[in-house]
């Protein structure tokens, strides 16, 4: 299950969400060593971590968070615009009501055994995909490393650089542009095998500006289903 969570609902989430922190110190900063990040309290937020952030936490049953992702509108303060413009020294900073930025994507490393991370990922890929179909979202921007640019290409996702590629905490990274729709979740979906919907967004009042298109059931592949 994926939840969205927005400063709408939060109050429901205050627990996951400081699990969200912690687990992205615990990525971020113990595992990958970016000391840049670090917090004395061991908890991972920046300066968009504001209320119009949206999170995606990827729970387990129990509630547990073992996968998280931050949206940020493009139409308000966000990393590409505010930080490292200079990334998108290409194409350009991407602005719009329906481009959003992901960022802080990641999954519990140290606490998943190397199946259950790959589901983690897998999941947490496609949920992004499907909550930006169903928000509406034409396009998201966001740092991503150049092997993972390759394999969303193969996948058959439109995904166009911002800029050069560039060393960034180790990893060769570039900015990046990927086109949403219902073909592109389709394609997703069938490269990773995984194809329940996985989105929830609950606890919002009513007249909530972020609605969700209700959730669609993908057609499964014979083979897949079998």
């Amino acid at each position: 299950m994926i939840e969205v969570v927005t400063s709408r609902n939060a109050l429901l989430y205050e627990a996951p969400l400081r699990d969200m922190y912690r687990l992205r110190h615990r990525v971020l900063v113990e595992h990958r060593g970016i000391e840049r990040l670090r917090r004395r309290d061991g908890l991972q937020t920046d300066r968009f971590d504001t209320a119009d952030a949206i999170y995606l936490l990827l729970t387990e049953d129990g509630g547990r968070v073992r996968g998280a992702a931050r949206l940020l509108p493009t139409t308000g303060p966000h990393v590409f615009a505010d930080a490292v413009p200079h990334l998108c020294a290409v194409r350009g900073v991407q602005r719009g009501a329906r481009i959003l930025e992901l960022s802080r994507a990641i999954v519990d490393e140290k606490g998943l055994g190397r199946a259950q991370m790959e589901t983690a990922r897998k999941n947490l890929l496609v949920g992004l995909f499907e909550f930006c179909v169903r928000a509406g979202c034409e396009k998201f921007t966001t740092l991503m490393p150049t092997d993972l640019l390759f394999r969303n290409l193969v996948m058959g996702v439109d995904i166009k650089p911002l800029g050069l590629a560039v060393e960034r905490d180790g990893t060769k990274q570039v900015a990046v542009a990927a086109t949403v729709d219902q073909t592109a979740l389709d394609a997703v979906r069938l490269a990773l095998d995984v194809y329940e919907p996985l989105i929830y967004y609950v606890g919002a009042r009513a007249g909530d500006p972020l609605e969700l298109a209700p959730a669609r059931i993908p057609a499964r592949p014979l083979e897949a289903a079998e």
